[in-house]
């Protein structure tokens, strides 16, 4: 190990790194902060329409209101999409241990498949290829297993 003192030339690299690394460093830290702000809007959005809803009342007519309410569940899914999160999870689909939660089984009925998603309990959803939550499902087993056995 050397102990002369690193040249000015070195120094001067040195510093022009660590400046450049503190710009991508705040670069990176502003759009995280613009994503969160935008996501905040959407789902202020989101919190308005209930409130307009709420604000009718439930008084009018029992399916114009649960119209309502699924617009607002579209308007969300819609936002959520657009940030890059995707619901993970499917009636009919082959049970995946990476992206499902199996909480039941259940005798297959005719037609189903081994492992097949009979219904879902819980959606999944994953952002940039990442799964934030696994979905939780019933799958279709053959062989008749007891009903309500747990797998993962």
């Amino acid at each position: 190990m050397s102990t002369q003192d690193p040249s000015p030339a070195a120094t001067a690299t040195a510093a022009r790194l660590a400046y450049e690394n503190s710009l991508a460093i705040a670069a990176r830290d502003a759009a995280h902060r613009a994503l969160t702000e935008q996501l905040l809007l959407v789902l202020a959005d989101t919190l308005d329409s209930f409130d307009r809803l709420l604000a009718d009342g439930r008084a009018g007519d029992p399916e114009s209101y649960r119209r309502s309410l699924e617009l607002i569940a579209r308007q969300l899914e819609t936002a959520m999409a657009g940030q890059g999160v995707e619901p993970v999870g499917r009636v009919g689909e082959r049970a995946d241990p990476e992206t499902h939660h199996v909480t039941e089984v259940r005798a297959a009925p005719p037609g189903a498949a081994d492992d097949e998603v009979l219904e879902i309990l819980q959606r999944g959803y994953r952002y940039r290829g990442h799964v934030l939550r696994a979905a939780r499902v019933v799958v279709a087993v053959t062989g008749g297993p007891e009903q309500g056995t747990e797998r993962s």
